[in-house]
């Protein structure tokens, strides 16, 4: 795979925190669109945000190829500050994607103790079929230590879900979309759980 090193966000610099807010605005384009259609843009009002020391990347050389965050307790990778959003997007844009992604990416959680929740995995577009998000997987489950790792990932993310599954997650819990199925692109949100004592870790 070459020399792909993980590295903590905190650790590096402010280029490589660009380029990593840049991945997660490819990879979740979908959902964050509406607030503008610009990625560029939408990359400048989401990188204040990053929580640093909760994400981290795959490098090769200087390029971020993919980036793996994760929440524990109440605490989130991700802090929205409106002012900025609104700066960035306008009033009103500004506004409703504090109100609504925020929500989505900022609420906490209240995971137990020996809770991990993994969120925000995105792999650029020209690293992806590399394995980088199961290398990221797997080195997250070997550094941190948690006893109960769980993740979401929507029902028409097929090539996610064979993803997770290969890794050892299994799912636990199904939740419905109750609205805006067609503007959301999902129909349930799928968790997914792996534990140290019920698996190993695959690639």
């Amino acid at each position: 795979m070459g020399d792909i090193v993980i590295s903590n966000l905190a650790e590096l610099g402010d280029d490589e925190v660009r380029q990593a807010t840049g991945i997660f605005v490819e990879g979740f384009y979908d959902m964050l669109r509406f607030f503008s259609a610009d990625p560029v843009r939408l990359a400048k009002a989401l990188e204040h945000a990053l929580v640093k020391e909760q994400i981290y990347v795959a490098m090769e050389g200087e390029k971020v190829l993919g980036i793996f965050a994760y929440s524990v307790g109440q605490k989130r990778p991700f802090r929205f500050n409106l002012t900025v959003l609104r700066h960035t997007l306008g009033w009103i844009k500004g506004g409703l994607f504090y109100h609504f992604v925020r929500q989505e990416l900022g609420k906490p959680l209240d995971l137990a103790d020996r809770q991990c929740y993994f969120e925000a995995v995105a792999t650029a577009k020209e690293a992806r079929g590399r394995g980088v998000a199961s290398l990221l997987n797997n080195e997250l489950i070997s550094r941190l230590g948690y006893e109960d790792y769980i993740l979401e990932v929507v029902d028409t993310d097929i090539a996610a879900i064979r993803l997770y599954e290969k890794l050892g997650y299994t799912e636990f819990r199904r939740k419905p979309q109750r609205w805006f199925r067609k503007q959301a692109g999902f129909n349930a949100r799928i968790y997914m759980r792996w534990m140290p004592n019920e698996n190993h870790l695959g690639g």
